[in-house]
């Protein structure tokens, strides 16, 4: 593991928390990502890439061509372009293997995960992942349905907001299955919001620099906001969402009108944001107070 290649840092969280490799990486890309919530677009596909070509550069001296290939997680993942990311930092292919998953439950410290398609042509025994890792349930259950197919000596988790919880659930998973499983996470690994949606600086059990923590208290007005939002990805796969999700953050923590989250945009239509539901139902009463003329969050 390379822990200093140009601008990014990798540093091995040595403190006993029993995820015996686990890196968090810093970079001016990531600190983009973590710290812009009005990033949108076209430069959040940008800083995306720049940040996947850091973590797989810190891979370089462990990356084999010829044994790795990727299980994509659809949708989000497709936001890592860890292919673009390994071609430009190795001139090598990244051979795909692909995985749909869909959350129907969620709750502080887990997720009911269905799974409605998996394309496994492409076996090796190393897998790279790149997704938001919350309570590491979809990542287990994408593990999972692999094993059935193929076998597999190791993985790599390269996530650019992810939870410590969800590390410990996934590194569990793969002692059990004989894998060797190493993480690498931007800036932190966060603790996981009792909506089971929330990584926060500013949540007790999160593990970072203390300047980043500082940074967040005054960026959200000591208020635990996502880093990421409740739907990571959606900034560049589906940007109305993003915005209307965003507006739901914003009154549930009193930041309406703030700078930090001047993207928001009301929701016209709730049934638009079902699948993040679990993330505002606990402040349905206070967001339902719209007018009749509005669907309710409670269809």
């Amino acid at each position: 593991m390379l822990t200093e290649p140009g601008q990014s840092t990798a540093e091995l969280i040595e403190d006993g928390h029993g995820v015996p490799r686990l890196y968090l990486v810093h970079n001016a890309a990531l600190e983009e990502l973590l710290f812009d919530r009005n990033l949108t677009g076209v430069g959040f596909r940008q800083a995306c890439l720049r940040a996947s070509r850091c973590f797989i550069a810190h891979l370089a001296d462990e990356y084999r061509p010829a044994e790795t290939s990727e299980l994509m997680i659809l949708g989000k993942g497709l936001t890592y372009q860890l292919a673009a990311a390994v071609a430009a930092e190795t001139g090598h292919n990244l051979a795909t293997n692909m995985i749909s998953t869909s959350r129907t439950a969620v709750s502080h410290d887990t997720a009911r995960i269905e799974v409605p398609y998996v394309c496994f042509e492409a076996p090796a025994q190393t897998l790279i992942i790149g997704d938001t890792v919350a309570s590491g349930a979809t990542i287990v259950t994408a593990l999972g349905r692999f094993l059935e197919a193929h076998p597999l000596r190791r993985v790599y988790v390269l996530s650019y907001a992810g939870t410590l919880l969800g590390a410990t659930r996934i590194t569990d998973f793969c002692v059990q299955h004989g894998i060797e499983a190493t993480f690498l996470y931007g800036l932190a690994a966060f603790g996981l919001g009792a909506n089971g949606f929330d990584l926060s600086f500013l949540h007790p059990d999160t593990v970072t620099r203390p300047h980043y923590v500082d940074r967040a208290r005054e960026q959200f007005s000591g208020k635990p906001v996502s880093a990421v939002g409740w739907d990571f990805g959606s900034q560049c796969m589906s940007p109305r969402k993003y915005r209307q999700l965003c507006w739901g953050e914003a009154e549930i923590w009193g930041l309406t009108g703030s700078d930090c989250l001047k993207v928001a945009e009301e929701p016209r239509d709730w049934s638009d944001l079902a699948h993040e539901r679990a993330a505002y139902e606990g402040a349905l009463a206070r967001l339902s107070g719209a007018p009749a003329s509005r669907k309710s969050p409670h269809r």
